[in-house]
């Protein structure tokens, strides 16, 4: 992912970042999880030019095996000072969300005035209309996914964008295991300028210019 991918893609002209971390789907594997989050720091992952966050981090199944690798990350992530995207449990994703924020509020000091955790750089992914609104009042930012058949179609992203506005919120897709569109963004931002309800500036915001604020960070 950090070498062999990044040149390959340059050969195609793509300019290839990675998020690294141990992911919740292999989060309740003991000891193998734990010893991949040693390996992780001890040999350097994170600190390689094109290593731009720590992630996905989060929830699966939610369960306290997750959150605990989970919060060795978001540590290691607040040690580093790096960004983190936070995947939302595929299903019951309220209560993931819920268990989100407990860590957050549970990890604030107010007598050094802050969080241990930078929430500006936080991003949760995986939101939908029941997350969204949690999502933005804890000051984290928003990723919305766009699949064909498992996630956001185009159509929730824009009702979604169009009611909660564009500050904060980015949509992409992906070429994943299952039935995915790589070709998802685009096709969103076909949609909005054909609907007549958005600008361009809002079309790009949501589709470029909020992902490269948030990764400039």
């Amino acid at each position: 992912m950090i070498t062999f991918e990044t040149k390959r893609a340059k050969e195609f002209g793509i300019e290839h970042f990675v998020c690294i971390s141990v992911n919740p789907k292999e989060a309740i594997e003991r000891p193998l999880a734990l010893d991949a989050v040693d390996a992780m720091l001890k040999k350097g992952f994170l600190d390689r030019e094109r290593a731009v966050a720590v992630g996905e981090l989060g929830y699966n199944l939610i369960n306290d095996l997750e959150e605990e690798v989970f919060v060795k990350q978001m540590d290691i992530a607040a040690q580093k000072d790096m960004l983190m995207t936070v995947h939302l449990p595929h299903n019951n994703k309220q209560e993931g969300m819920k268990r989100i924020e407990k860590i957050l509020l549970n990890n604030e000091d107010e007598n050094k005035g802050g969080s241990k955790y930078k929430r500006e750089k936080i991003l949760v992914d995986h939101n939908v209309e029941e997350t969204i609104e949690k999502t933005l009042e804890l000051g984290m930012w928003v990723g919305l996914s766009i699949y064909p058949v498992t996630k956001l179609s185009p159509e929730r992203a824009m009702k979604i964008i169009k009611k909660y506005g564009t500050e904060h919120i980015m949509i992409h897709s992906a070429a994943d295991w299952g039935i995915s569109d790589p070709l998802g963004v685009p096709l969103v931002a076909r949609e909005m300028r054909k609907s007549g309800e958005f600008s361009i500036n809002d079309i790009e915001k949501v589709t470029f210019y909020n992902a490269y604020e948030y990764y400039k960070q």
